[in-house]
């Protein structure tokens, strides 16, 4: 008790631009509770307070609390303009409350941004294909790709939604072999290049593609239904060693799901 009133004294005897910047602190260290509490006690005194009502709508958004991410960020838009950053969680809001045509309005548009990061690009891009619109996705993909030419991960999302879009296999190969050529030790992106080309009858050319993961790469697996595809690619070309790495990290994450199971 006498550590918590020695934090809000300490709290009360900052500026107003200290309390913001603890506020983002507390962000970055992924301590969003700690932050809601600030701000929601500067709100009590400040309930106008555009930024504040900002931060909130953030902080819930962060906490996955979609209704009140939204109900806060669309009170701070009639008190200021709007972040990018905040812009673009209240379109992801819309999305997770149901209210899929006003978020698929709302990231499109921002896709017209010239401010937006490549990270908010590509998470826009994967929310408007899960609202089924895989060809707005490859769109900001796109986007991202033209403000970073060099960005790996651009390419292969695109390749995902180009393949949604039904485009040929080879449009999508040849955009995995680009994000392959950006990001060379990138393991998912040569799993996901194997997939592909099983898909086309191409079991050689899809064992080429992960035949030098690393030990270390394979451990660093998670997916279950990666590591049996690329097991049996291993199998089928006698790459033993690779095949029983595949099977013994399997095994530990199988252990580790039910261990959380029974926790």
């Amino acid at each position: 008790m006498r550590a918590c009133q020695n934090d809000k004294q300490r709290i009360a005897s900052l500026s107003t631009d200290e309390r913001f910047n603890l506020v983002e602190h507390l962000i970055n260290q992924d301590r969003f509770h700690e932050a809601k509490q600030v701000v929601d006690r500067e709100l009590d005194s400040q309930p106008d307070n555009g930024r504040l009502w900002e931060l909130k709508g953030m902080i819930h958004h962060l906490l996955e609390e979609f209704r009140q991410s939204v109900a806060a960020i669309e009170r701070a838009s009639l008190l200021i303009p709007l972040s990018p950053a905040s812009r673009v969680m209240l379109g992801l809001g819309y999305a997770r409350i149901g209210k899929q045509v006003l978020s698929r309005d709302l990231l499109t548009s921002l896709l017209e941004s010239g401010d937006l990061s490549i990270d908010w690009r590509l998470q826009i891009a994967s929310a408007l294909d899960a609202l089924g619109y895989p060809d707005l996705a490859v769109h900001g993909c796109r986007g991202a790709i033209e403000q970073d030419p060099l960005s790996a991960q651009a390419y292969y999302d695109m390749a995902y939604y180009t393949g949604r879009c039904q485009r040929p296999p080879h449009v999508t190969e040849s955009l995995i072999r680009k994000a392959i050529d950006l990001g060379p030790d990138r393991a998912q992106f040569r799993i996901g290049l194997a997939a592909l080309l099983i898909e086309t009858d191409r079991a050689w050319d899809a064992y080429q593609a992960v035949r030098n993961l690393t030990h270390a790469q394979i451990d660093n697996l998670n997916c279950q239904c990666c590591l049996t595809r690329i097991s049996d690619l291993y199998d089928a070309a006698g790459d033993y060693r690779r095949s029983v790495l595949c099977r013994e990290r399997m095994l530990i994450l199988e252990s580790k799901r039910s261990e959380t199971d029974c926790g």
